[in-house]
């Protein structure tokens, strides 16, 4: 027993540290019973030889056989976080979950003998670190793949782009593999595929005018294109010359894929979706100048505005006429437009003529409104509170527009007009007068003087005799405070 050692108790209500670097990386990914025994296994291994500490503790406690805890234990070891020793009965040596061993170290190294040397050969002017060897075993492992794949990879990697890191050769093995080469055969044919084809893709980059050489990614976006897509070579062609110098690869990838979520396969029908597309755009650039506006992108006006208000089958022409609405309107964002288009979408106007008579009208009773504000001597512009009651005047109360001037000449001088416009108007309504020479004559009757009336008084009064009020008030002095009834 050494020096200084742990009671019981102590053991019994303290407790074992887990690293949260093993919460996070490795228990997300883990099955129960692999997590139970290496947490009971951390438990044992935390108390030292205060415990019964042995497989077949293990094996009672977590109610499974001593196979099923080795098998475990075995799992934790492939993660590197723990060893098991080759003796017998086995020990299990738990590793910081930070700094677990080097997979090359735990795999079988006559095994990947032959792989080590030839990944040598294929960067003689850099070593290869542990680790990074540790990638590509964990990677052929994960996928069942051939070691000769792996190598022709690497190899066809270098090839392509001349100097490359492990991290890129990764991620094309990655990528292969998920599309299920794994053999080196079936390498060999995906290679073979792929360089088959380079003709067609000098073409691209000539069309798109790049003169860069093509990578194996942009390779493996010709295949997705006419293998998986099904495009020929004259539908990518059409794509590419609209989208010459404007992005390269990357914006022909998005290019195809707008193509083929709209439906548009055959070189015909990509031109028209690409002269659609810019007729669309053109369209954005009209109604954003008719509002007065700029806008560095219309990508996105055309994806959020445009394309919804045409799928709702408003003429072209409508929409530009709509924007000089909303120009003459003081209205200069699209999320207002779009307000406004909405509106017109409820009464049914779609169409240039349709719209072209509603501005119409509304200019007729703008130049009415403002004939009021003359007639009243404002000199302010029109509002959309003044339209707001003018429409109320005429529409909801019947007011014909010579009665409303007749008010607006007798509200001239008042500092809020239309306001005092509706107050006589309300007057009219009132008492039936609707005629302007009616309304003339009332309106006026309101100006003559009249004899003042008599003041009111809502106080009660009340008459009181001098005894009374001697009564009432007394002098001070005269008071007696002590037999003074309150």
């Amino acid at each position: 027993m050494g020096f200084c050692v742990l009671g019981s108790d102590f053991i019994k209500n303290g407790f074992t540290p887990v690293d949260n670097v093993f919460l996070g990386g490795y228990l997300p990914s883990a099955d129960a019973t692999d997590i139970k025994v290496y947490f009971y296994g951390l438990y044992l291994a935390a108390n030292g030889s205060q415990t019964d500490n042995s497989i077949e503790k293990v094996a009672l406690m977590l109610k499974l056989t001593e196979e099923r805890v080795l098998a475990a234990f075995r799992y934790w070891e492939e993660q590197g976080i723990v060893s098991i020793s080759k003796t017998h009965p086995v020990i299990i040596t738990y590793n910081s979950v930070k700094t677990p061993l080097t997979p090359v170290v735990r795999y079988n190294a006559r095994e990947y003998s032959t792989f080590v040397e030839e990944m040598a050969r294929l960067f003689p002017q850099t070593v290869l670190t542990p680790n990074e060897l540790a990638s590509f075993i964990e990677l052929m492992r994960a996928y069942k793949m051939e070691i000769n794949a792996m190598l022709m990879i690497a190899r066809y990697c270098l090839d392509v782009k001349g100097v490359v890191g492990v991290p890129y050769i990764l991620a094309v093995a990655d990528n292969w593999a998920k599309q299920g080469i794994t053999t080196e055969a079936e390498v060999n044919a995906h290679i073979a595929e792929l360089e088959q084809n380079s003709e067609d893709i000098r073409m691209i980059f000539k069309t798109l005018g790049l003169r860069s050489l093509p990578t194996i990614e942009d390779r493996q976006l010709y295949l997705k294109w006419t293998k998986d897509y099904g495009y020929n070579m004259d539908a990518i062609l059409t794509a590419c010359r609209y989208c010459k110098r404007k992005g390269g690869m990357h914006k022909l990838e998005t290019v195809m894929e707008e193509l083929r979520n709209a439906g548009a396969y055959s070189a015909q029908e990509v031109a028209n979706y690409a002269e659609n597309k810019e007729k669309t755009k053109k369209l954005a650039q009209d109604i954003v100048t008719g509002i007065g506006s700029f806008y560095a992108n219309y990508d996105v006006v055309v994806e959020t505005y445009v394309i919804p208000w045409l799928a709702k089958g408003f003429e072209e022409n409508a929409l530009r006429g709509i924007s000089r609405f909303c120009f003459l309107r003081n209205i200069r964002t699209l999320d207002a437009v779009d307000d406004i288009v909405e509106r017109f979408y409820k009464l049914g106007i779609l169409t240039e003529e349709g719209v072209e008579a509603f501005i119409a009208r509304q200019l007729t009773i703008d130049a009415s409104i403002k004939e009021v504000l003359a007639a009243a001597a404002s000199a302010s512009p029109v509002s959309n509170r003044d339209r707001e009651f003018y429409r109320t005047f005429v529409e909801a109360w019947g007011m014909p527009h010579e009665t409303v001037l007749v008010a607006a000449r007798h509200s001239a001088g008042k500092s809020f007009p239309m306001a005092e416009i509706n107050r006589l108007l309300a007057m009219l309504k009132e008492r039936g007068i609707t005629a302007p020479d009616e309304a003339q004559g009332f309106l006026s009757s309101l100006g003559q003087k009249k004899e003042p009336a008599a003041p009111r008084s809502d106080y009660r009064k009340q008459n009181y005799t001098r005894d009374q009020l001697d009564s009432v008030f007394v002098n001070p002095d005269e008071v007696d405070l002590d037999n003074l009834d309150v």
